[in-house]
């Protein structure tokens, strides 16, 4: 069984991304839509995930901080979340707000799904270096997401937060794609198959 996803982030409100995504994963080339954060705003967020007519789901950012208990449950964004889809793939997300033992349950999610080439991990915040070198030269990842990948190895880790380090890179055989959208106006297609991630490429949102 294949699935295909599309994995944008990092909107910061902007109309015509919000838009331009909206068609993408509306075009019927889509099993799932993945949006790794930094919405900024309640409604804009709203508008997106109602108008996605495939399964959509999200995290939260750095700059979704204000959004409260309430709102969080009229929408498909989560501070952290572990989902099956199609009884095969487990996605995991991990907020801008993630639990301090972060490494202890996704680790214990990943065994107790017994295959890491079915696991598709997102998450707002970039495993330290790996697509988190920000303009000053500096990285700004995050040490316990590159540990879960050395130790568990998923099928594919996507994540956001550093606008400016767009792309897909590798490690220790786990693509990691950085798929922030805002300065770019990208996202990605990642179609996974038996063996994992079988084909990432870059998805042109905006012109």
């Amino acid at each position: 069984m294949s699935l295909t996803i599309l994995v944008t982030s990092d909107f910061h409100s902007k109309e015509e991304l919000k838009e331009a995504a909206i068609e993408e994963a509306n075009s019927g080339e889509y099993d799932l839509y993945i949006n790794l954060g930094d919405y900024m705003d309640e409604e804009y967020a709203v508008d997106l995930f109602e108008r996605v007519e495939i399964p959509a789901i999200g995290c939260t950012g750095n700059r979704d901080m204000m959004f409260d208990a309430d709102f969080l449950d009229k929408v498909p964004v989560f501070n952290f979340l572990e989902a099956e889809i199609d009884d095969e793939y487990l996605v995991i997300l991990i907020g801008g707000d993630f639990p301090e033992d972060v490494n202890e349950k996704v680790g214990a999610l990943i065994e107790e799904h017994g295959d890491p080439s079915k696991i598709i991990v997102g998450s707002h915040y970039p495993p330290h270096k790996v697509g988190d070198q920000i303009h000053s030269g500096r990285r700004i990842g995050f040490e316990q997401f590159r540990e879960l990948i050395l130790r568990h190895k998923p099928a594919v880790w996507m994540n956001g937060h550093v606008h400016e380090d767009f792309g897909k890179r590798e490690l220790m055989g786990t693509p990691v794609i950085n798929s922030a959208s805002e300065e770019t106006g990208k996202g990605f297609k990642i179609v996974m198959g038996d063996d994992g991630a079988e084909k990432i490429e870059e998805v042109e949102l905006l012109d």
